[in-house]
């Protein structure tokens, strides 16, 4: 029969007064624990004020075993007590006396635990003065038997764990990492066919492939066209610039000749007409005139002298 049809019950969980029972019972458990808590702080900081001020800090108080809360007694408990046996040999004195002993030494030691719990030392290892302990205490550890335990567990992971520090020589020691040389080892490369007869040519072909597989030779022969190509261009340049220059000489050394046999610096003809040949023409026909004119009046001169007729051009 489901739960929520037994709400009458006095035992069904999901009944009120259950639910407030539990509820209450948890806080006062809470403030218990706070309680002791409070308590205990109390007594550390005591203690650390004494440690502080010099004198003999005070003795904890007895911690009590926490004990269940009573129950309702019941019927047959008596009965249900379970004695202690008796060892070979032991009567019912000696039997008392080993289990008051064995409950001392249980109890004496249950202190010990809690007073090493409680007691926190001011100073560590160091001789370091710590105010603020941890108040649970500190288990020591063995630095010896934690180096030795991490080893072998580095030596395990080692086996399937590849770190950075093994590009540098790892376990074997700190080396030149492979990157940092320029040398490179030739790959060992065997000289036999896959049918196992001698193939010489095995290794060339490989160096081959392996180099037109590798982008960076690639690079390097397109670095080295572009240096051809440019000195080409370079050396077609100054041809072409030489060839210029011998053109031009050549033509300045034809016009100086030409000029030097037709007695002109400056030619100005334009088809078969020179300014300075009728200039010059000009010039000696004047001339010519003038000499004509000369003759011809000291001819005159001379016929008026001796009466002579001398006819006019």
């Amino acid at each position: 029969m489901p739960l929520h049809l037994l709400g009458k019950k006095s035992w069904n969980v999901y009944n009120t007064d259950n639910v407030a029972r539990v509820r209450r019972d948890e806080a006062e458990a809470k403030l218990r624990e706070e309680e002791e808590e409070r308590r205990q702080q109390e007594i550390d900081s005591e203690r650390r004020l004494d440690l502080l001020r010099g004198i003999k800090p005070r003795d904890l108080p007895d911690v009590e075993p926490k004990s269940d809360p009573p129950r309702p007694a019941r019927r047959n408990d008596v009965d249900r007590k379970v004695k202690k046996r008796k060892l070979p040999g032991e009567d019912d004195t000696d039997r008392d006396i080993r289990l008051a002993r064995l409950e001392a030494e249980t109890s004496r030691n249950y202190k010990t635990v809690e007073r090493s719990i409680t007691d926190t030392s001011l100073k560590d290892q160091k001789g370091n003065i710590n105010l603020f302990a941890d108040e649970r205490g500190r288990v020591e550890k063995n630095d010896e038997a934690e180096k030795e335990a991490q080893k072998k567990k580095r030596e395990y992971e080692d086996q399937y764990t590849m770190r950075f520090s093994n590009a540098a020589g790892g376990r074997e020691g700190v080396r030149t990492p492979w990157y940092s040389t320029t040398t490179q080892t030739p790959l060992d490369t065997s000289t036999k066919d896959v049918w196992g007869n001698d193939d010489p040519m095995r290794q060339k072909r490989e160096q081959a492939r392996n180099a037109s597989n590798d982008p960076l030779a690639a690079m390097k022969k397109g670095v080295r066209q572009l240096k051809e190509a440019e000195k080409e261009r370079a050396a077609w340049k100054a041809e072409r610039d030489r060839e210029t220059a011998l053109s031009l000489d050549q033509s300045l050394h034809s016009s100086t000749d030409r000029k030097r046999i037709h007695g002109s610096t400056e030619l100005d003809d334009i088809d078969g007409f020179d300014l300075n040949n009728e200039a010059r023409k000009s010039r000696e026909h004047k001339h010519r005139r003038r000499t004509d004119l000369g003759i011809n009046m000291s001819t005159v001169l001379e016929a008026n002298k001796y009466k002579i007729y001398i006819p006019q051009p």
